[in-house]
């Protein structure tokens, strides 16, 4: 009876003495649990980027409407077009508005009663190229003495000529002076001017109207009416025998004065 006892208490202890497994102490000395090292292996393999219970639907940030980090939304793409238009249109909108505002400028190569950019304007100098082609006209040296010009006229050389008309047209004639008289000077200037073929009651009324009379010059022709302020005023010029310096006075007058009304 003792002998089995022993043999049972032999066989009993190599279970007892079976060691006991202790999970290893963490740096703190705090024990760390048996799991802890199979969620590290799992953080590696990539098995940790799962979504959390209630993160699921959260974008992270960056990633706002499903986007990638550094991929731009497409709500700012829209932003970003709609602020380039509207750039684009205001520079438009003001360039509109700069041409608007700036005067109109002859055509190239026009012959303008404009002074050229940049040049300041002097008393009794002529400036304008239609002041000086008028110059030429006064003392017969014109390139063509037909009436208009071959080029290009723009509407300043107009006014400038038909002011300076005007001037020497007054320093001729005194207000109310008879109609014979004013007749003959004009039948004088046409002959004078026959290849022009100028019609002479259109002369005519075009000096009265000058000394302000009430006579129908509307529907005169745009190129009779070049004709005769030309022609006119070089046959006037003549018989009033102005010098250099008073046809220039009244040239460059007829400038200033054609400025004004513009405004330049």
């Amino acid at each position: 009876m003792k002998k089995n006892r022993r043999r049972s208490l032999r066989g009993a202890a190599p279970e007892s003495a079976a060691p006991v497994s202790t999970p290893p102490a963490s740096a703190d000395g705090r024990e760390r649990p048996a799991h802890a090292k199979s969620r590290r292996r799992s953080l590696r393999l990539g098995e940790g980027d799962a979504p959390r219970a209630g993160e699921a639907n959260e974008p992270r940030p960056g990633e706002a409407n499903g986007s990638r980090p550094g991929e731009p939304d497409a709500a700012d793409e829209k932003a970003g077009a709609s602020r380039r238009r509207s750039r684009r249109s205001g520079t438009t909108d003001a360039r509109a508005e700069d041409t608007a505002q700036s005067p109109a400028q002859p055509a190239v190569g026009a012959l303008s009663g404009q002074l050229p950019p940049g040049t300041l304007r002097e008393i009794g100098v002529i400036g304008t190229e239609a002041g000086r082609y008028l110059r030429q006209a006064a003392r017969d040296e014109a390139p063509s003495r037909f009436g208009s010009p071959a080029g290009e006229i723009d509407d300043s050389a107009r006014r400038v000529w038909e002011i300076a008309f005007g001037l020497v047209v007054r320093r001729r004639f005194e207000p109310g002076t008879a109609l014979a008289e004013i007749s003959r000077t004009v039948a004088t200037a046409v002959h004078d001017h026959a290849a022009a073929g100028l019609p002479i009651l259109d002369a005519e009324m075009l000096v009265r109207a000058a000394l302000d009379e009430i006579v129908p010059v509307g529907d005169i022709d745009g190129g009779v009416l070049v004709a005769v302020h030309l022609l006119l005023f070089a046959s006037l010029a003549d018989e009033l025998a102005l010098g250099d310096a008073e046809l220039d006075q009244i040239i460059a007058e007829a400038e200033e004065k054609a400025a004004a009304l513009v405004g330049v």
